[in-house]
């Protein structure tokens, strides 16, 4: 009796561990980026991957909520191991695989990812009497410090509050540190220009000085990567990479 109830309690796990292996070879379309519940661990490492190159990522979920149907769609903002926060309309939906017990419980799981080819640019480190940043990139990382500058309690904590803008797959991720009679501020992943270009245009500043600044942008084939390839090396800048979806 003991010999057959172990052969059904291995019998059982071999089974679901065939099930598993079988799902992640035949039945995920990594070229789609579509994934099932079960493969959230997936998805949550894909998304760390292409946000980490610079791309947009909208995410959709179908799955349970409350024990019903319910299909979400938006960005993410947090990600653990086993689950991400999504947020949709200043909404957050805390998404889990079938078998969790957070708000929603995901049965497949999809990106939508623009562009279709992100190009990476480092510029050399700069200093001034101002700063702003360099035209015809959507994204940019690195750390540039504001020294002798006119920053109220208001402003900081909007710089502060940034991290929460943006999504957190990296903690402090838009971090903001006391320098002199100003701050520095050191963004350690690829963020929004549009979003730090209204809080820094309220920034005055005696003195800047960067680091080495990395800017993102888009390129639609190979033609054009060649095109931006020059003209950033005709401005003193380097491609220093370019990252396709697969």
């Amino acid at each position: 009796m003991r010999m057959s109830r172990s052969y059904k309690i291995i019998s059982i796990v071999a089974a679901i561990a065939l099930f598993l292996l079988i799902e992640n070879l035949f039945f995920r379309n990594d070229a789609d980026f579509r994934y099932t519940g079960i493969q959230i661990y997936d998805a949550v490492r894909d998304f760390k991957s292409l946000e980490a190159k610079g791309f947009d990522v909208i995410v959709k979920v179908d799955g349970t909520r409350n024990g019903k149907s319910f299909e979400v769609e938006g960005s993410i903002t947090e990600t653990y191991g086993g689950w991400f926060l999504l947020e949709k309309d200043d909404r957050g939906y805390i998404v889990e695989g079938p078998m969790g017990s957070k708000d929603v419980l995901a049965s497949s799981i999809s990106f939508a990812i623009t562009p279709q080819i992100v190009v990476e640019a480092v510029y050399p480190p700069e200093s001034g009497s101002s700063f702003s940043f360099r035209s015809g990139f959507t994204k940019f990382k690195g750390s540039i410090a504001f020294d002798g500058a006119e920053i109220s309690p208001t402003l900081l904590q909007e710089l502060r509050n940034a991290n929460n803008e943006f999504y957190s797959i990296t903690p402090n991720r838009v971090e903001v540190r006391d320098f002199g009679s100003g701050f520095i501020l050191d963004v350690k992943v690829p963020v929004s220009i549009s979003e730090l270009d209204k809080i820094l245009k309220e920034t005055k500043s005696t003195r800047i000085q960067t680091g080495y600044l990395y800017y993102y942008g888009e390129a639609g084939d190979e033609k054009e990567l060649e095109k931006i390839r020059q003209s950033l090396e005709s401005g003193g800048a380097v491609l220093v990479n370019y990252y396709e979806q697969r």
